[in-house]
């Protein structure tokens, strides 16, 4: 199963899922997807919460609790999960306020765990 298979069944499978991207740790797309007709400046979120995945990682280190494996930012506007595949790559989910968290963290974990075995 290719990247572009991978983000589409993760995002198609979650109510409430419009977009995934696999990301290296620079921002730049290795792999992305957005449902047809959803407005998402994916590549500008990527970029963005890519560096505070970054942030918090570093300081989960210094505190020595171990590497970080997945944040969720809920906004107003959005939900973005994110989550670690290698240290120079992580995997983002967008869904709609309305999206079913638990389950896009689920697929999430998922999609990370075959992306993983791709890189």
């Amino acid at each position: 199963m290719g990247f572009h298979e991978i983000l589409k069944w993760m995002v198609d499978g979650v109510k409430g899922g419009y977009a995934g991207a696999i990301v290296g740790m620079d921002g730049i797309s290795v792999q992305d997807y957005i449902k047809e007709g959803a407005a998402c400046d994916l590549e500008a979120i990527s970029v963005e919460y890519g560096k505070i995945l970054g942030e918090v990682n570093k300081a989960s280190e210094i505190l020595k609790l171990g590497e970080v494996e997945e944040i969720d930012i809920a906004s107003h506007g959005t939900k973005v999960l994110l989550r670690l595949i290698t240290p120079e790559y992580f995997i983002a989910f967008i869904l709609t306020p309305s999206g079913n968290t638990g389950k896009g963290r689920y697929f999430l974990k998922k999609a990370a765990s075959k992306a993983g075995t791709e890189l």
